[in-house]
């Protein structure tokens, strides 16, 4: 099967049929790490749906965005560093990372690390809004 879209804009694939495209960050290419938009914008108004490989060894470093998304660990194993905490990963682990939060990601075992993440369309808060702060 190849990506369809179906008469009512429904989307059916396959992960491995998708093309997989070197990540960028701040201009620079990112080495040994990939990403698969499953569906984004045309197909999803609401929210993007993609799958990171991160070879071992390999790193998505710290960054922050204004929108919160959801992780689950497919296969291999990681750290996440959220804010000051880390957290080690593998298959079947799931996570929320929340806006304006800096994270980033490292593939700390001997085979590729593949994760889906599903993000908002566009951002959920505005720059001055800190999930760390305590009321």
């Amino acid at each position: 099967m190849v990506v369809m879209q179906g008469p009512c804009r429904e989307v059916v694939g396959e992960i491995e049929r998708v093309k997989e495209e070197p990540v960028e960050m701040n201009g620079e290419r990112l080495k040994g790490v990939w990403i698969r938009w499953l569906f984004r914008g045309g197909e999803a108004r609401a929210f993007a749906f993609r799958v990171f490989r991160v070879e071992p060894g390999a790193v998505i470093p710290a960054h922050r965005h204004p929108w919160e998304h959801g992780i689950l660990v497919l296969r291999g194993r990681g750290v996440v560093r959220i804010g000051q905490a880390r957290y080690v990963v593998k298959e079947g682990s799931f996570l929320l990372i929340p806006p304006n939060v800096e994270h980033e990601y490292v593939n700390l075992g001997d085979e590729d690390w593949m994760f889906l993440c599903v993000i908002p369309s566009s951002p959920t808060v505005g720059d001055d809004y800190d999930p760390c702060r305590r009321a």
